[in-house]
């Protein structure tokens, strides 16, 4: 590995972390969109799952719903889970070129909804049918592309939950989400000692990230960072999905 591809790796964490910190949402299709313009897509989507684990147990242990919300959401992990790691065992497309492209597109839908603001309504009495097919949907699309941004984040936004509960339902989620990836990726060989230890060491950019879009959302305002950070990503969705032309 270079210096050059160390130098984006880390800023790619360090960029998602303050994402992470100052809006909540958004460390896996920043860091693995922006590691995509110096390293192959299966080495960016290998090393983001170490760090993105990591801060994932920690948001699922954080709060005091931990039981309550996996009852709640357990279809979702399940289909989810299940379907990520069949779609990417039949398809085999993680890390290919098409499977680049698809990913801008999906980060294109995911910014453009988000800076929309587009919040359709899901009643908790439709959870239960809806639970299970979102999380089909979600991992199918993580099966091929590598990030679960579309329909999984804009659907949970949709729910009637409470905040801090939507904060540690979705670290619930994201490691059934992660840890499916983390083997369907381990089963096409996609880990090496490189990105291994990338992965490690990219937990120190990830929480100095956090820290800093922490500090930032109490100085300026998180719907300004927000805005900043959805329309890179979907200047860099638009740029990885030219493959498809």
């Amino acid at each position: 590995m270079t210096e050059l591809q160390i130098l984006v790796i880390a800023v790619a964490f360090i960029v998602a972390g303050v994402a992470k910190g100052a809006i909540g949402i958004g460390l896996p299709p920043i860091a693995v969109g922006l590691m995509t313009l110096a390293i192959p897509l299966d080495d960016a989507l290998a090393i983001m799952t170490i760090p993105t684990l990591a801060t994932n147990v920690w948001q699922a242990l954080y709060g005091h719903g931990l039981g309550r919300l996996f009852r709640r959401f357990w279809t979702l992990a399940l289909t989810a889970t299940v379907t990520l790691i069949v779609v990417a065992a039949i398809l085999g497309g993680l890390g290919s070129a098409r499977a680049t492209a698809w990913l801008g597109v999906m980060l294109v839908l995911y910014s453009t909804i988000v800076l929309l603001a587009w919040r359709p309504r899901v009643s908790r009495e439709s959870e239960r049918w809806m639970n299970p097919l979102m999380g089909i949907a979600s991992g199918a699309v993580a099966g091929f592309t590598g990030i679960a941004a579309v329909p999984f984040l804009p659907y949970m936004q949709s729910l009637d939950i409470d905040k801090d509960d939507l904060v540690q339902a979705l670290g619930i989620l994201f490691i059934f989400l992660i840890g499916a990836l983390t083997f369907a990726l381990f089963r096409q060989g996609a880990f090496d000692a490189t990105n291994t230890i990338g992965g490690v060491l990219a937990i120190v950019p990830t929480s100095l990230g956090v820290w800093l879009g922490q500090k930032s959302r109490n100085a300026l305002s998180p719907e300004m960072f927000r805005r900043v950070f959805l329309l890179g990503l979907l200047g860099l969705g638009l740029h990885m999905a030219r493959g498809l032309l």
